[in-house]
């Protein structure tokens, strides 16, 4: 097996496999390592009795023009996975004050539907309409510049400019949860309001056929197609790191050299445990110490013996259940709400060989803090189980099996627990003030031939999207580094 290469990429997430894959398709020698069986992160696609499904539940945004239908296009692979923009794929509940859900039907197609479902979701009056327009009117036309300038704004805090009701407080606070995994008043108004500008023309929704983990199976096809090396099941000991430069890494398969090493498993893990705090300085290990992960998501995963969801996605929230920061303190001290906030995905909606025939798998999910060691999961899962059956009268009879998941799984598959009470993070680094836009880590480490890919280090977006427009970052960073050292060795 060949030892040496030009640049190793450590982690076959969402961030990890794009860079791979655009740097092999560059001609540059690479090697891709992960140490799960199946690539893609914390959006992995796993096959069991007939289902494939993700491990929790993962829808993408925007729909159109992502930076996943860019890299498939570089790569000439765009055949083999189709990123999937459905009209109708989606249902939002809303309880206010009254004890009934109001329900929306929404698309991931840009422009297909207009406000009126979401204003006749949270019962809006005429009274309201103008003020609610002028927030969303203002988000939507804001220019680059100004954005910028709100990077140490909070969300919570742009809002106060406009008096809008609780309704629309609650439906951006779900927002806020869903797509960033935050909190509205530790948001970023910044990373706010270019994602809801990029989920406003792109349209929000988006699934992958075969899974949405399938994208990242498909990028490491193309590391291997164009020259590189692909290792699943390596699982990466140490970054090894001479006269202040990295020269590859030792993994329990062996040792392999490169002058340039990619990080996936997040700056944290990456700093405190692959290099190690002492090749750095100390004021830049304390930054990276006090780094703040996003919250996690925790949930039950139902295989149905019939059909019941007819939607794909499902948000359900109220006045009460979605999380702010003062609520996730209460909920770390045992507190619950009557009915949590949930999240739910129907993978064979919109793929239907991700199920056998006659049979659905439903994703729910919740927030909760990102310790893996999470003291009150045994309440979790039973909040989780109540309010579903509560809300999907007749679910409970379709229920053929059913298996939790925490952030103890999550943080065992993808990011090792480093600093206590974090590892479980749904996404990487929380979008929150003083660590967005210009705050946000750079890839580039302060140690020559180190570089960051993923959430951590990545663009604007919600979701994996800022790890794919990391990747293609990083790639860019890295071919330059290569071509500038190639006439030296």
């Amino acid at each position: 097996m060949e030892q040496r290469y030009d640049v190793i990429v450590i982690g076959a997430g969402i961030g990890g496999a794009t860079c791979a894959a655009l740097l092999a398709r560059r001609g540059i020698r690479t090697l891709l390592l992960d140490k799960n069986a199946i690539p893609g992160g914390k959006a992995m696609t796993v096959a069991k009795d007939g289902f494939r499904y993700d491990l929790w539940p993962i829808v993408g945004g925007p729909s159109l023009n992502s930076r996943f239908a860019e890299v498939l296009e570089e790569l000439e692979m765009a055949g083999e996975v189709e990123l999937l923009a459905v009209k109708e794929s989606s249902m939002l509940l809303y309880r206010g004050s009254d004890p009934i859900y109001r329900t929306a039907i929404g698309s991931a197609v840009p422009g297909d539907q207009g406000p009126l479902g979401i204003f006749e979701l949270l019962g809006l009056t005429d009274e309201d309409l103008p003020e609610v327009g002028g927030l969303f009117g203002a988000m939507l036309e804001m220019q680059a510049e100004e954005i910028a300038k709100l990077d140490n704004v909070t969300f919570t805090e742009f809002l106060s400019r406009y008096r809008v009701p609780q309704a629309v407080r609650s439906y951006l606070g779900m927002w806020a949860n869903i797509v960033f995994v935050v909190p509205l008043d530790l948001l970023a108004a910044s990373e706010a309001i270019k994602t809801f500008q990029d989920f406003a023309r792109g349209g929000a929704g988006r699934y992958h056929s075969g899974g949405f983990g399938r994208v990242a199976e498909v990028f490491c096809q193309a590391v291997e197609r164009y020259g590189g090396r692909v290792l699943m099941k390596t699982r990466v000991e140490r970054i090894s790191v001479e006269d202040g430069a990295v020269t590859g890494v030792v993994t329990d398969k062996g040792t392999f050299e490169a002058p340039l090493v990619v990080s996936n498993a997040g700056i944290q893990p990456t700093v405190l445990r692959l290099v190690g705090e002492e090749q750095f300085d100390r004021s830049y290990v304390a930054y990276v110490r006090g780094l703040v992960p996003s919250w996690a998501i925790m949930g039950i995963r139902y295989f149905l013996n019939r059909p019941y969801f007819e939607q794909g996605m499902y948000i359900a929230f109220s006045d009460e259940s979605y999380l702010d920061s003062e609520r996730l303190t209460r909920m770390k001290s045992g507190w619950l709400p009557d009915e949590l906030l949930l999240f739910n995905v129907v993978p064979s909606f919109y793929d239907r060989t991700l199920a056998p025939e006659g049979k659905q798998c439903a994703l729910v999910g919740t927030l909760c803090s990102s310790d893996p060691d999470l003291p009150n999961a045994e309440a979790l899962w039973s909040g989780i189980e109540e309010t579903a059956m509560r809300i999907w009268p007749g679910l409970e009879a379709c229920v053929e099996s059913r298996v939790r998941y925490g952030t103890a799984q999550v943080s065992a598959l993808t990011r090792d627990s480093v600093v206590p009470g974090q590892g479980g993070e749904c996404i990487g680094l929380a979008q929150i003030v003083g660590q967005c836009g210009r705050d946000k880590p750079a890839a580039r480490a302060p140690l020559r031939g180190l570089f960051y890919v993923g959430c951590d280090a990545g663009g604007a977006g919600g979701g994996t999207h800022p790890a794919a427009a990391s990747g293609v970052n990083v790639a860019d960073l890295g071919g330059r580094d290569h071509r500038s050292r190639a006439p030296a060795f």
